[in-house]
């Protein structure tokens, strides 16, 4: 069993621990681990290095935080007045002439777009009205100095481009998800994780600077290609990099750098209310996550998984010279790849591809499930994330109540999916997270009852939260080491197009006020039915899937789960379920 030979092997390495010098010369038997869990496992999952990496991945991802919701300051909507008006209209007439045609001033609508003249002419005594539009505006500086929307002018007739430039933002986001989650498969997660930040700071840094509004545009959606790639990476860096006891606690964690950065950023806006310098100081503070990461090692699991043992090898004895937990010198995690499924499992990293999502039966449901998952409750998560404004009251306030909400919930996801598991814990928090945000739309229609609907956003923002939080870390136990950069990038691709949609969602205010969050509401529904209806596994306490024919039998429940200790399970496969998967 594998309980077996993984205790056997720590005994083995602690009898070596305390043998004495004299004994040094004899030939030692070479360490045998029976999994990559095993040699973590004897490591320490939240040794020195582990915690260090814990700690640079956190802060990696607290400036994907900052830029991602960055619109709610640097895109905000501000107070204007119209300080010179068009002197020719359809009808090419100027307001002198206006005044003395039997033209007189509307009043009634505000006169910020346009000046409106009834007018009554010589050839017939019905009115007509004629609009001068505005030419020049003067925005008022009572909260901020300058954002986008006043930098290009973008209201009245050009008030529906406002907010494309975060519509831009993750369309580049969407496709950078992916790209750069086929290239981590192939080329390593530090690498990708560095150049993804390069294309982050220096696009964001550039839009700062962008004079016209289709440059800002296209900076911005350069950006999300960027920031796409950058969080894909991080966190499967991170769960890569621990053993199976803290593999939760660490992706719960590195989600904590995501609130670090709407906090760090909400009190920038506040002390600097010009988007400009906004953009910049966000850019110029990444060169710190660019200075940093290349002091860490490559994941041994990546590298194992593409047959780098050597390099493995170095990795793991840096790694337990920085945990205080020594290895032989003759350790070699070559051994790890001498059973089928090992080797198997090399093959498929090396032609990783999209279409082995859809290979296998069982990875075909875990592919679909998470799409849909990752869809409807990214469309809520930042749908209500980037109503700030519409929940009245200070947006710097609602911001720091809506961002302090998260660790909290964070540390409840933690202690509820230890103790049930995953999928009660999805389950509970998705079906919260709808009626909540459905809450908090229906109160839309009751103004006096907006200390309420506040309250039903907190909830709601606590639920999504944990909800958001539990879908990165059960498809990341999901998907096999071969595919996990793919399957979790091509899922949070379609968190992209859910993200992209919310943005549109809040047109349909105009149509009923509560609609864009009873549409927030529907994801979540939707996710606790097919997490319940395509009976996906249970991952707590279990080993990560390594080959497609590993996690196409977890999938399907042809596997055996033998207990290793009160909070650990480890998998264990006969040979003829791994030879006749699929």
């Amino acid at each position: 069993m594998a309980s077996g030979e993984a205790a056997a092997s720590r005994a083995s390495v602690q009898n070596s621990e305390h043998e004495s010098p004299g004994n040094s010369e004899e030939q030692q038997p070479v360490e045998h681990f029976s999994s990559i869990e095993s040699i973590y496992e004897y490591l320490g999952g939240a040794g020195r290095y582990n915690i260090a990496v814990l700690i640079l991945m956190m802060l990696g991802k607290a400036f994907p935080g900052m830029i991602t919701l960055s619109p709610n300051f640097t895109a905000a909507g501000m107070r204007f007045n119209c300080s010179s008006f068009s002197s020719s209209s359809t009808t090419a007439t100027t307001p002198t002439s206006l005044a003395t045609d039997n033209c007189t001033l509307d009043s009634s609508p505000p006169q910020q777009c346009w000046l409106v003249y009834n007018c009554s002419t010589s050839m017939s005594d019905e009115d007509k009205q004629i609009r001068l539009p505005c030419t020049q505006f003067s925005f008022r500086s009572d909260v901020f100095r300058e954002t986008s929307v006043s930098r290009f002018e973008l209201v009245c007739d050009r008030a529906w481009m406002a907010h494309l430039a975060t519509t831009f933002y993750f369309i580049g986001f969407l496709v950078g998800c992916s790209f750069y989650g086929a290239l981590a498969d192939g080329f390593g997660r530090l690498k990708i994780i560095w150049i993804s930040a390069l294309n982050l700071s220096l696009c964001i840094t550039a839009a700062s600077f962008a004079p016209i509004l289709w440059l800002y545009w296209s900076l911005q959606l350069l950006a999300g290609f960027g920031n796409g790639g950058l969080l894909t990476c991080l966190y499967t860096y991170a769960l890569e990099n621990t053993d199976t006891k803290h593999r939760a606690m660490w992706g719960f964690m590195v989600h904590n750098g995501w609130t670090l950065g709407l906090l760090i950023f909400t009190l920038m806006a506040y002390f600097e209310r010009d988007y400009q310098k906004l953009l910049l100081y966000s850019g110029i503070s990444m060169v710190l996550l660019l200075i940093l990461v290349p002091f860490l090692s490559e994941s041994p699991r990546w590298l194992i998984s593409t047959g780098r043992y050597e390099q493995a090898d170095k990795v793991f004895h840096r790694i337990s010279r920085i945990n205080r937990r020594p290895l032989r010198p003759d350790f070699s995690s070559r051994a790890i790849a001498t059973s089928e499924q090992s080797i198997k499992t090399n093959k498929d990293a090396a032609r990783a591809r999209v279409w082995q999502l859809f290979s296998r039966l069982g990875i075909l449901r875990i592919t679909l499930t998470n799409w849909s998952i990752f869809f409807g409750v990214s469309m809520a998560y930042f749908g209500l994330s980037l109503s700030v404004d519409s929940l009245g009251s200070d947006i710097f306030v609602n911001q720091i109540i809506l961002a302090a909400v998260e660790p909290f919930s964070r540390l409840v996801c933690l202690l509820l999916s230890f103790r049930f598991g995953r999928r009660p814990s999805i389950g509970l928090s998705f079906g919260l997270a709808a009626l909540s945000l459905a809450a908090t739309g229906l109160l839309v229609l009751w103004p006096h009852l907006e200390t309420w609907r506040m309250v039903a956003a907190i909830t709601g923002k606590f639920w999504i939260t944990m909800a958001f939080d539990l879908s990165w870390l059960y498809a990341a136990e999901l998907f096999p080491t071969a595919l996990r950069s793919i399957g979790v990038g091509s899922s949070s691709t379609l968190a992209r197009v859910g993200a992209l949609l919310s943005t549109l969602a809040q047109n349909l205010a105009s149509v009923w006020a509560p609609l864009p969050f009873l549409v927030f509401a529907a994801g979540p529904l939707v996710a606790v039915l097919l997490t319940v209806l395509c009976c996906l596994p249970e991952t707590r306490g279990r080993r990560l899937p390594e080959s497609v024919e590993e996690d196409d039998l977890f999938a399907r429940g042809r596997m055996r789960a033998h207990s290793v200790s009160s909070d650990r399970q480890q998998l264990d496969y006969s040979d003829d379920e791994l030879s006749n998967a699929g």
